[in-house]
């Protein structure tokens, strides 16, 4: 008779198969937090999982699947904003959404260790696919945060359409459950995409 093994519902579950994000609306929760300068811009790098849901723990699963099959774990829940500029608001939004999110809580600026009581907060993500160009040519797909709002605020949204790459033509099967653990180059719209090879901070650690 085999038993069940203690934590096994609550347990990610690796196939071996390729394990992509669908978009939709996700109850994420801070993982980790910190600030850093990219190109002589002030940048707010938030770790993340998903709290809620199918898909919860699907990063700490993607980690831990890593780490177990000997391949380079990184922490693949990352979100990126710029935080001066045009890009002011939208930062803003983000703390502002966390602070909603939780009652009570208010972010305290200019306080030694304050990226640190950001942990375990929740926050909603509106998340979509977005297609890019692999260093082979071919044509896949990734899935990042498009909106970021407060737990209210994500009983109203609505999930993006995919985002494809200007250009291509829309394959509607071709690559389109391939994870990706990058981004291409975009404009500019507040949020920093992470080029290949970062290592992030695990929040764990």
């Amino acid at each position: 008779m085999i038993k069940k093994p203690q934590g096994y519902d609550e347990s990610w579950a690796f196939t071996g198969e390729a394990a992509s994000l669908p978009a939709g609306c996700y109850v994420c929760v801070v993982k980790g937090a910190h600030e850093v300068t990219q190109n002589g811009r002030e940048q707010f790098v938030l770790l993340y999982d998903i709290a809620e849901g199918d898909h919860k723990g699907f990063f700490q699963g993607r980690f831990d699947a890593d780490k177990a099959g000997g391949r380079d774990a990184k922490w693949r829940g990352v979100h990126r904003q710029y935080m001066d500029g045009s890009s002011l608001p939208f930062f803003k939004g983000l703390i502002t959404s966390v602070e909603k999110s939780t009652p009570g809580f208010v972010f305290k600026f200019g306080v030694e260790g304050n990226e640190k009581t950001l942990i375990g907060k929740k926050f909603g993500a509106v998340m979509r696919r977005e297609q890019f160009q692999a260093d082979d040519g071919s044509l896949k797909w990734t899935t990042k945060i498009d909106q970021i709002r407060s737990l209210e605020g994500l009983k109203d949204a609505k999930v993006p359409e995919d985002k494809y790459l200007d250009g291509a033509a829309k394959q509607t099967q071709a690559g389109g459950n391939t994870p990706y653990l990058g981004t291409p180059p975009q404009k500019d719209t507040g949020f920093m995409n992470i080029p290949d090879g970062i290592d992030e901070e695990l929040p764990f650690n």
